[in-house]
């Protein structure tokens, strides 16, 4: 395999450098349809810039929307069961014991299920 000099390495098009001057130039003189497919060209006008597609179809904020609603009504039944504990013992008529277990078990099945959940993203990731 031939070595290639550092000059014809510095010159080759990146991600974040286009194909530009004598690259450019031996792209067109030879034409060379595959290289030059890959020259750069700056816009005309900021305004004929549009924003980019989102990836997932524009679904995310409704995703992050549905997540926040879900974790402020579970979270909140969670470190507010403290406040409801009284009108609960009074509506149900049961022990402090009792009660104190059922808003015990909430924050119990967060830690129990976190294990499978973490493995079942993981799989279908």
């Amino acid at each position: 395999m031939a070595s290639r000099s550092a000059d014809a390495v510095d010159n080759q098009p990146t991600a974040t450098r286009p194909l530009t001057g004598s690259c450019q130039a031996d792209a067109t003189a030879n034409d060379d349809d595959e290289a030059a497919d890959h020259i750069y060209e700056p816009p005309g006008d900021l305004a004929d810039l549009a924003p980019p597609l989102p990836p997932d179809g524009g679904w995310g904020w409704a995703v992050v929307a549905a997540s926040f609603s879900a974790n402020l009504i579970l979270d909140g039944v969670c470190y507010t069961f403290g406040v409801i504990m009284p009108e609960l013992l009074h509506y149900f008529g049961a022990s402090k014991g009792k009660t104190a277990l059922v808003g015990s078990m909430l924050p119990g099945c967060y830690l129990l299920v976190g294990k499978t959940t973490t493995m079942t993203v993981h799989f279908w990731q």
